[in-house]
């Protein structure tokens, strides 16, 4: 269904059981019914939705997998400043071997 604020909103609630457990299978179906039975423009804002929580995923976990890479090579501690300073001098290599003179 379509949110007031234009969003889609779609109930995933954990269902428990008497016993305890839940049925993920029956989650599942009825989650796909109600995908099912969105609108066209319901159901284009829940896809966009998604792909932007995988970019964001997809980011995040690139930015972490750097960061790693930054503390392995003892730099992750180091300042804007030291990290713009070597910025400048592998631009400064790559324009004089690229356009000597």
């Amino acid at each position: 269904m379509l949110g007031e604020s234009g969003v889609v909103v779609l109930s995933f609630k954990s269902q428990t059981f008497s016993d305890g457990d839940y049925n993920m299978t029956e989650r599942i179906e009825k989650l796909a019914q109600q995908i099912a039975s969105l609108e066209k423009s319901d159901l284009q804002a829940l896809f966009q939705r998604i792909e932007e929580l995988g970019f964001r995923h997809d980011i995040n976990a690139l930015s972490e997998r750097y960061r790693k890479r930054l503390k392995d090579q003892a730099e992750f501690a180091e300042g804007a400043e030291e990290i713009l300073t070597k910025l400048k001098q592998i631009r400064q290599e790559i324009a004089s071997r690229e356009y000597p003179g």
